[in-house]
């Protein structure tokens, strides 16, 4: 058997914490990307969620969105399961989104294919990322889908 010393000196005793402070920053960094790896887009601002919106080739009407803040559960029921399909569909997941708080915002589409009135798109945001949503109808026997414009 063989033993191996050797005197750690000041130089190398900084080596090590900084060697292992890359490694913890490598990490946070890793958790943190997790956290935005299915969003769609920057909707940082009201301007980058009108041109999110418009993208799809909908119009908004000119009042403000109707903002709240939502917390994504930490298990899904019955319809949050059917909501994340919406979401899978378009190329999102809430569930790398578990437990967070997000803000919703809400807007009136004021060129919904059928003339319906009353159609609103939501956003869902996480740091300043479209991280899901939908457009839907008020009526009760109304609709939901994804962002995509079906005119």
């Amino acid at each position: 058997m063989f033993i191996f010393t050797r005197k750690l000196n000041r130089k190398g005793l900084a080596v090590i914490f900084v060697v292992a402070g890359l490694v913890v920053c490598g990490v946070i960094a890793l958790v943190g990307g997790l956290k935005s790896s299915s969003n769609y887009g920057l909707a940082e601002t009201e301007a980058d969620r009108i041109a999110f919106i418009k993208s799809f080739g909908w119009e908004i009407e000119d009042e403000e969105p109707e903002v709240s803040e939502v917390t994504i559960p930490r298990e899904f029921d019955e319809v949050y399961l059917n909501y994340n399909l919406i979401q899978k569909a378009q190329g999102l997941d809430l569930w790398d989104y578990i437990g967070c708080k997000v803000k919703r915002y809400t807007y009136k589409i004021s060129n919904y294919p059928t003339g319906e009135k009353g159609v609103c798109l939501t956003l869902l945001v996480y740091n300043g990322y479209v991280i899901g949503g939908d457009v839907k109808s008020p009526r009760i026997d109304g609709f939901m889908h994804g962002f995509q414009y079906m005119g």
